[in-house]
């Protein structure tokens, strides 16, 4: 089992997420802990930035050696960006295994809503492809 010190979560938001994840109530959660509950919500939004920012290293160290990396400026079309990871996978010959829609909905799902305003991400991302055609946003 991991410990918790080896972890980037706090004792106090491992425990606010697991109660969380079990399908408690902000105010049943600020109840067993003793605190209110915006302070619960302050709580579960660091929990999990902490525990997105941990997956992101991990995809991102596992995706040194992929063969494409395309950092994306704020601003960018997001259809443009789709066809740049086509255009630089034939260079590399390689086969995306997503099709030109799939790649805008990860694109899409990643960033999230209020990170794009009219096919334009609204923050920098980056879309990296491995050689066996797999497609990561961070």
């Amino acid at each position: 089992m991991v410990n918790i010190k080896d972890t980037h979560l706090t004792k106090r938001q491992f425990e606010v997420l697991k109660m969380r994840r079990e399908g408690r109530t902000l105010a049943e959660i600020a109840t067993r802990v003793r605190t209110s509950r915006s302070n619960v919500s302050a709580i579960l939004k660091t929990a999990e930035e902490n525990v997105n920012k941990a997956k992101n290293t991990l995809k991102l160290v596992a995706a040194i050696k992929w063969p494409i990396k395309i950092d994306v400026r704020a601003g960018s079309n997001i259809y443009e960006v789709s066809e740049r990871v086509f255009s630089e996978a034939d260079k590399k010959r390689i086969k995306v295994s997503h099709n030109y829609s799939e790649v805008v909905r990860l694109i899409t799902e990643t960033l999230g809503w209020e990170n794009l305003k009219r096919r334009k991400a609204l923050r920098e991302f980056t879309v990296m492809v491995s050689k066996e055609g797999m497609v990561e946003v961070l």
